[in-house]
Parts: C-alpha cells; structure tokens; sequence
C-alpha cells in the first residue's frame, strides 16, 4: 500500500476548504475573533466576482457574497478535489474544460443579451461542470510531483 503525500492530503484538505469560501462571511459574522476573516474573504470576492446580489445564491436569509456561477466554480473545484474522479489523462482534462467553456458561452450570451434571465441552477451547474475536472487534476498532479521528490 502506497503512502500519501502530507503535502497532498494538506493541499485537497485546502481545496475543499476554499469551496466553503462563499459561506464564510455568513457564518463567521456572529463569532468574535473570526469576522475579520469573513472581512478579508468578502475583499477576495469584491475583487474577482461582479457580486451581483440578484444573481446569487441565498444562504440563511442573506446572499452569497458571489455569483451563483462563481459559487459552482468554488463547489465544483473543491467537490473534484474531495472526490477525485475521474482521473483524467492531460488531453482529456482540457476537452473536458474546453466543451464546459463551450456550454458555458450560450449561458453567458443569453443571459447578457437579455434573451432570458438568470436562472441560478444553471449558473452553478455551469460553473461546476467547468472547475470540477480542475480540482481533481490539480489534487494527482500534486500527488504525482510530489511522489517523484
């Protein structure tokens, strides 16, 4: 039997934990000593997600400090690195991401187009299907770099 990596096991454990990230600023508010790091997880957000409030998700009567297309980016990456299936060969991992950006651009066009609204399950679904062969990828490629040190 194989031993794993600590640094592996210590790397998925972080990418599981950075898909809780959306759920941060809500849980933490009410707890001293930890609201500055729902503080800092919401400056993260501001920086990289548009945190339009009528297109996320509502978690214990508050929105979600991102979208519910980033919020599936942050599931689908921690859940591939959670369960580590399908390990894909390089080829296959970019066709993977490559026909999930190609799903995604409809999504994306229509709903800026104003051809329909933003509907937030298919805004997640979108945003997982696309980070979650990531996730897995990055937890092997990690096992496999550190395996051959």
């Amino acid at each position: 039997m194989r031993r794993r990596s600590p640094r592996a096991r210590l790397l998925r454990v972080l990418l599981v934990a950075v898909a809780l990230l959306p759920f941060v600023p809500r849980l933490t508010r009410a707890i001293p000593g930890l609201s500055l790091l729902g503080e800092l997880t919401l400056r993260w957000f501001g920086f990289q997600c548009q945190r339009d409030a009528a297109r996320s998700l509502v978690f214990l009567g508050e929105a979600l400090p991102v979208c519910a297309r980033c919020s599936g980016i942050y599931l689908g990456f921690g859940l591939g690195a959670l369960l580590l299936r399908p390990r894909l060969r390089p080829t296959w991992l970019r066709a993977w991401v490559l026909l999930a950006s190609a799903l995604m651009l409809p999504d994306v066009l229509s709903e800026a187009c104003g051809f329909r609204p933003a509907w937030a399950p298919l805004r997640v679904l979108s945003g997982a299907i696309l980070s979650y062969p990531v996730g897995v990828a990055v937890v092997h490629a990690a096992r496999q770099r550190w395996r051959a040190t």
